[in-house]
């Protein structure tokens, strides 16, 4: 579904501005909980297209906005971004409220996976965030999605101020569905097998701008690494980019779709966290993904891995310009559409 909003007199809480939102308190997202990747394709459930900057603006100075009702898989669902300030700095928060629940009876719960976009016009990609964690639905707790995701200053700066247009995106993947409708989720790795540890050593790292691993086979397809020295372009060369790459899949081009949990590092040859405790940031610690992949993105990162000064300052990660990457693969499922479950035949 899209929704085009032209120059119009806002509104405070449009579409839900009567209706008080049960929502868990506020945590805050972590960065290191968050995956950050890019994607050409629209987002599959909603689009939000506002062609009016002042007028997103004006509509941001309110602490809470609700845009118009979407469905997917089987549900209405509505789109709130919210203003939270903390130290002086505006955060843009933006959450998934799940509607017309009133058919749903008194103990319902519905699973959620939620992927939101945001349009980024010189790049003429979608950035895609989620943190692979299912969020929880209730009658107690009708809002989920992510706090002070984005430095408002940081979301703007990433508009078309010429075109005076923007876009955002929401994509809800159910993990209990209505019984007719569904999915199947079934683990294709062993966790025990030696091979779920991938060691990719890099020479002449420092005169490298981008560079791919060696293909190899884990989960019945096959990958490969792909890392940026110097990041890619929207990272403006202060951060070390790692990305995951999907190269053959039999599963994907069946039409279905995997999820990878893995954990990546930069090996370390000295002992944890040389800082000696000073910070709570280890640069040694491997990041965890959680990663969707299907026949339309293929490829899954972190743009923001490391940065390139801690890449730098930390004793025992580049040894005479050689560096280390390690992906460690903890589980690979393969997610099934399920049609309806046929009757069951009679035993005579």
């Amino acid at each position: 579904m899209a929704t085009t909003i032209s120059n119009q007199t806002p509104k405070s809480n449009p579409a839900t501005a009567n209706e008080p939102a049960k929502v868990a308190a506020r945590e805050e997202t972590k960065d290191d909980e968050i995956a950050v990747t890019w994607r050409e394709e629209e987002p599959a459930h909603y689009i939000l297209q506002i062609q009016s900057l002042p007028f997103l603006l004006e509509i941001l100075s309110e602490p809470r906005v609700a845009f118009e009702a979407f469905e997917a898989c089987g549900y209405k669902w509505s789109l709130i971004l919210y203003r939270e300030s903390e130290n002086g700095d505006v955060y843009l928060s933006p959450y998934l409220r799940i509607m017309d629940i009133q058919h749903l009876g008194d103990n319902w719960k519905i699973d959620a996976l939620i992927n939101f976009f945001v349009y980024h016009q010189r790049m003429n990609r979608y950035i895609t965030i989620q943190d692979g964690k299912v969020k929880r639905f209730s009658a107690e707790e009708e809002e989920s999605g992510f706090s002070r995701l984005m430095l408002l200053t940081k979301f703007i700066d990433r508009l078309n101020l010429e075109e005076n247009t923007c876009k955002f995106g929401v994509e809800v993947f159910v993990v209990n569905p209505k019984k007719e409708k569904g999915e199947c989720c079934c683990s294709i790795l062993d966790l025990h097998l030696k091979e779920n540890l991938v060691t990719w050593p890099i020479g002449n790292f420092s005169n490298s701008s981008g560079l791919q691993s060696f293909k190899f086979s884990t989960g019945n397809s096959e990958w490969e690494l792909q890392l940026y020295p110097r990041g890619v372009s929207e990272v403006k060369r202060k951060y070390l980019s790692i990305y995951l790459n999907l190269k053959h899949s039999k599963e994907v081009e069946s039409g279905n779709k995997l999820h990878v949990q893995l954990k990546l590092r930069i090996k370390s040859n000295s002992p944890s966290n040389p800082r000696g405790g000073e910070s709570k940031y280890d640069p040694t610690k491997p990041r965890t993904g959680n990663a969707w992949f299907s026949s339309s993105q293929r490829c899954w990162g972190f743009p923001y891995f490391m940065k390139l000064a801690d890449l730098k300052q930390t004793p025992g990660l580049i040894d005479n310009d050689h560096l280390t990457v390690e992906a460690e693969f903890n589980s690979i499922y393969v997610i099934q559409d399920l049609a309806p479950e046929p009757h069951a035949a009679k035993l005579h």
